[in-house]
């Protein structure tokens, strides 16, 4: 017992100290970093229409071009939005991208892994956010027929703001939507346009791994446990909080006792 409570307390401190940044996905939004006159408001995320050409070779490797206008800016979620920003009256807001990856045959459709995604915001024809490295990303489409197709993606990226339009805490945005999509094949290429919808919101922490107990009792390397939900981390700094209590409880009593 007197080797467990060391290793309870240096576990309990272990995760308070890598303990995740909250996963803040309210944003700051400044338009008169851009010269207008509407006041900063909060924003959780931003409504974008978008079209993107594909060519995929019969071996699945694809690369791909697009772009779209923001139509809203939601907060606190998806579908509540956001008065008086100015958008789409003073300003317009507008994103380009570029991609490529390999899209995987599956029982259903395709698959697509992302290998690289280039992102870029612009408020008028101003820059003021971009993409600085791919996190992860996939997407799937179902074919309805041997030239249409519908589907999803889920496209998360390490962003940097530009010029104070954006909070300048980001540190990630993800970009996510459905995918209508036609195709032409010429030869061993296929030739697509997406069209669809998506959201795109930001995240201003990252989260960090974890030791579990079970690792670190075992003497084994630490098991990642990752994105963990806060509720679920505070019942297990909880529950260890609680064992040091119980064993130090016990202690004393035996103390006493012999006193």
């Amino acid at each position: 017992m007197r080797r467990i409570a060391p290793i309870i307390l240096i576990t309990a401190v272990l995760i308070f100290i890598n303990a995740p940044l909250p996963y803040a996905s309210v944003v700051t939004i400044n338009p008169r970093a851009i010269g207008e006159p509407e006041k900063s408001f909060a924003a959780s995320s931003i409504g974008l229409n978008y079209a993107s050409t594909v060519s995929q070779t019969i071996t699945g490797t694809f690369s791909e071009t697009g772009g779209g206008a923001f139509n809203n800016f939601y907060f606190p979620d998806s579908t509540s939005v956001v008065d008086k920003t100015g958008l789409n009256k003073d300003y317009r807001l507008s994103a380009v991208y570029t991609a490529s990856g390999t899209a995987t045959p599956t029982q259903q459709g395709f698959t697509a892994a992302f290998n690289s995604f280039g992102l870029q915001i612009y408020a008028d024809r101003v820059l003021v956010g971009q993409s600085t490295g791919l996190v992860s990303g996939t997407a799937h489409l179902v074919p309805d027929s041997l030239v249409h197709a519908s589907g999803d993606f889920d496209v998360v990226v390490n962003f940097a703001a530009v010029g104070g339009f954006f909070s300048s805490n980001i540190l990630t945005a993800e970009f996510t939507g459905l995918v209508d999509s036609s195709t032409v094949s010429i030869g061993s290429t296929f030739y697509s346009l997406h069209t669809g919808s998506g959201h795109l919101s930001f995240t201003t922490g990252l989260s960090q791994s974890l030791t579990t107990l079970d690792t670190l009792l075992g003497g084994a390397q630490p098991a990642i446990i990752s994105n963990p939900e806060p509720a679920t981390f505070f019942l297990l700094g909880s529950g260890l909080l609680g064992l040091i209590i119980f064993y130090l409880r016990q202690r004393w009593r035996r103390i006493e006792t012999q006193s």
